[in-house]
């Protein structure tokens, strides 16, 4: 045995583990990743990058390379539903256009095969992060002051001792941390066992006017999902499995005759490239964190590919939790960690509840179809829900209690998913404004990412005394931003104030996930003392 010591190790090399690598490598933390792949799997799975996620991305420089990978046609649905991939139309859900005004980061399409070279790449850039392949965590300690792990080490059969003071579980739906916990995951059990098909056939030129992200081939005795990987000669094809049947009964000869036939397309040649089984089964863990150990990505929850939120969900409590054990292995109390779960949790329920309602949308089609009333099934197509904006879940979220200062009568969260009003009321996303510095457009999002940020109605002398260069909050910097008309942030569009619903002299505090963490109307007498208390009661975690 061998001892490395870190002050986190992430368990899983997925989107999630990755970002939560990246994230804390760039603040000098120390980390490491463990996956048990000899590689990164040339297998896509999650397809869509949500606008929250595309925000994300876009600040800590990886939004641009990954919008690479978008379809980029304008004529897209996001589902058609039809006989075959030629064949008649029942129906189709169009792909909402967003609108710049609140969303100046579009969501966009990316395989999971390029959102994790994409993180990949830009971790090994850093010299606080290491990954390690073909690591295999076996079990874990939680010996209060650090965690124990024993990896095993594939390829050389050796076993190794990690210690470290924190655990990431980023090891999927079936998490083995999960389980050695005993945190119990609750859903409503097994929907349904898919074979996930990747398979190359040229089919993209033959689907001019018809283009969508899903082709959902339904007749009376069929039913196949196609995805579009890159919309030209790469798919998926999500195969139902019927009961008693198993992967191994689906040769990849007998899996490219599926293709063909549910296509229509029976003369395109097929080349199946790979095929993973998985299993429908949305849950949501009763914990995110136990002790030192905390759940994120699948294993914190699995969702329903419904609404394609899966992976966003996890990448967006990733977020929320790097910056907090960055900041108190920086200093910040350690109480700052329990709002990671407090915080999270509900919003993931949310959108938990919302994929499975998606899901449930599309088995009545699905059921429809089978029963052969076809009418049903276009009245069902027409009036589907997953057309929305989608607004108010992606971005309208806010979080019940944690780290922040909660205001006296605040709105809650809208129920509506596609209903969104900016506000930067505290515990939500800070919201958009376009603004200019030395003749550049930028969006106030652009300023959120790599410390604290106080956004000021005018008065930046006075809360930029307020809040001294030299001070670190948990490791973090603070930055001062004066924003109106003719100041050094020009709020051209006069916009700032009454979207932020502040007056002159005003500030309001955002967090390094862009998340309001307090608010001041206007310059208080002491700004340095409330400014002082607020950044205290964020970093104790709201207590």
């Amino acid at each position: 045995m061998s001892g490395v010591d870190y002050e986190v190790a992430i368990i899983g090399g997925g989107p999630c583990g990755l970002l939560t690598a990246l994230l804390l490598a760039r603040r000098g933390i120390r980390c490491a990743v463990f996956e048990r792949k000899i590689e990164l799997l040339d297998h896509p799975k999650a397809m869509g990058i949500s606008r929250r996620s595309a925000e994300i991305l876009q600040q800590i420089g990886l939004g641009d390379r990954m919008r690479g990978a978008d379809l980029g046609a304008p004529e897209y649905a996001l589902a058609i539903w039809s006989e075959s991939l030629a064949g008649p139309i029942y129906g189709s859900v169009p792909l909402h256009a967003d609108d710049p005004a609140l969303a100046p980061y579009s969501g966009f399409h990316c395989p999971q095969t390029t959102t994790e070279r994409v993180l990949l790449d830009a971790l090994e850039q850093e010299p606080d992060a290491s990954i390690f392949f073909d690591h295999e965590v076996m079990s874990l300690t939680d010996l209060g002051d650090r965690v124990q792990l024993k990896v095993h080490r594939g390829r050389h059969d050796r076993m190794l001792e990690i210690s470290s003071r924190f655990i990431v579980a980023a090891d999927g739906a079936s998490s083995p941390v999960r389980h050695w916990l005993d945190i119990e995951a609750v859903g409503p059990g097994e929907l349904g066992h898919f074979l996930n098909v990747y398979f190359r056939a040229d089919y993209g030129s033959r689907l001019a006017g018809r283009r969508a992200v899903l082709q959902n081939v339904l007749r009376r005795d069929l039913f196949e999902t196609f995805v579009a990987v890159n919309g030209q000669d790469l798919w998926l094809m999500h195969h139902f499995l019927q009961p008693g049947e198993k992967p191994e009964d689906y040769s990849p000869e007998r899996l490219r005759d599926i293709v063909q036939f549910a296509s229509g397309l029976e003369e395109v040649p097929v080349e199946v490239l790979s095929v993973k089984p998985w299993v429908m089964s949305p849950k949501v863990a009763g914990q995110f964190r136990k002790g030192n150990v905390f759940l994120t990505g699948d294993a914190a929850a699995r969702l329903s590919p419904a609404a394609g939120l899966g992976m966003n969900t996890g990448l967006q409590s990733a977020h929320n939790l790097a910056w907090k054990l960055a900041a108190v292995l920086r200093g910040a109390p350690i109480t700052l960690l329990d709002t990671y779960d407090s915080e999270r949790r509900e919003q993931v329920m949310r959108t938990f509840e919302t994929s499975n309602d998606f899901g449930s949308e599309v088995w009545a089609i699905i059921e429809a179809g089978f029963s052969g009333d076809f009418g049903k099934v276009r009245e069902l197509v027409a009036g589907s829900r997953r057309g929305g904006s989608g607004l108010g879940l992606d971005l309208g979220w806010r979080y019940g209690h944690g780290a922040f200062v909660p205001e006296p009568g605040a709105e809650q969260a809208s129920p509506d998913i596609d209903a969104y009003r900016p506000t930067a009321e505290p515990g939500r996303r800070a919201p958009h404004v376009w603004l200019e510095r030395e003749g550049k457009r930028l969006s106030s999002l652009d300023l959120f990412g790599v410390g604290f940020a106080l956004l000021t109605a005018g008065a930046g002398e006075k809360w930029r005394a307020a809040a001294p260069l030299e001070t670190l909050y948990g490791g973090y910097d603070l930055e001062v931003f004066p924003i109106g008309a003719d100041g050094e942030y020009a709020d051209s569009e006069l916009q700032f104030e009454s979207i932020y619903e502040i007056s002159a002299g005003g500030a309001v505090l955002v967090r390094p996930d862009g998340v309001v963490g307090w608010r001041s109307n206007s310059l208080p007498s002491d700004p340095r003392a409330a400014l002082a208390g607020a950044m205290a009661a964020i970093l104790a975690g709201g207590k």
